[in-house]
């Protein structure tokens, strides 16, 4: 029974975690540039879970297949994904990112119906998708009444989830024999660099905070907010469908907008409000089972 209960307390674990790391990100920038300080997380994170990998009986990745899988998720998570959350959430309020956020699930049940043979697209996600893509147009409706600056940010962040959504799929396939410590320490450290590559090239240049409201920020994110949660995430992807997994982004948000409004005072506009029930719809119509009988 409690071997039953293990997963979904990870998976709420991972709701709960990744639902409250959009307020420290928000508090946790120090000055910095953003390419600069998600650098910094992945850095700590990945070197700490490098010297972890005895401890974990976990080796690192071999062979052609797993290093170019490494390289890929390091790219495309860590470095795209979470560089364009840091760079968008600068200009936007923590919750209105997580429910931008929250298209995740969409996007990666179309790439994995292009590349998972077992995760097909149906008529049910397509609906869902419709609706989130209404949700999306009604958040973007809210920021062109508060001025263009806001757009791109948001572009940014929708860029991202698709970011995200290729690495889980592409680790969904080629990734079952790895495991997840060996997966995600070099690839998190290779993220880290081209994160500070980017912090050079956008003129930002490369430095450590100087206070100590940034360093935990920083030392919160790396340890909870990436190795706790990917170790958890990855461990969980193995059993679960990448969809599936996906449906984190569909939770985060409650925790998101809850934690904004009470430490950083933000308060959601009534667009905001309609985008998220529209999204957070979409993606639950698309990612739950329908009942016995209805066509699929």
């Amino acid at each position: 029974m409690a071997r039953d209960l293990l997963k979904p307390l990870a998976f709420a674990l991972l709701c709960a975690i990744w639902g409250s790391t959009w307020l420290v990100i928000k508090v946790g920038y120090g000055g910095l540039g953003a390419f600069n300080v998600a650098s910094l997380r992945f850095f700590l994170a990945g070197g700490l879970l490098l010297l972890m990998l005895p401890l974990l009986r976990q080796r690192l990745p071999r062979g052609r297949e797993e290093w170019l899988l490494t390289l890929w998720v390091g790219t495309a998570l860590f470095a795209a994904n979470y560089g364009l959350v840091y760079w968008g959430e600068q200009w936007l309020d923590s919750g209105l990112t997580s429910i931008l956020f929250a298209v995740l699930p969409i996007g990666t049940a179309f790439l994995a119906h292009a590349y998972l043979p077992e995760d097909r697209i149906t008529p049910r996600k397509l609906g869902g998708a419709f609706l989130a893509l209404l949700g999306v147009g009604a958040l973007f409706a809210d920021s062109i009444d508060l001025g263009q600056a806001r757009v791109v940010p948001m572009i940014a962040i929708v860029a991202g989830t698709l970011c995200a959504g290729a690495a889980s799929v592409a680790t969904k396939r080629h990734g079952a024999t790895m495991r997840p410590a060996t997966l995600n320490a070099p690839a998190m450290l290779v993220g880290a660099v081209l994160l500070a590559l980017a912090s050079l090239v956008a003129g930002d240049g490369y430095h450590l905070p100087t206070d100590g409201v940034t360093w935990g920020a920083i030392a919160y994110l790396a340890i909870a907010g990436s190795i706790v949660t990917f170790l958890i995430f990855f461990w969980l992807l193995k059993a679960w469908p990448a969809t599936t997994m996906s449906y984190i982004s569909v939770f985060t948000p409650v925790l998101a907008l809850v934690l904004g409004f009470m430490v950083l005072h933000e308060r959601p506009t009534w667009w905001t409000a309609l985008g998220g029930v529209l999204i957070l719809c979409g993606v639950t119509l698309a990612l739950t089972k329908p009942r016995t009988g209805e066509k699929t």
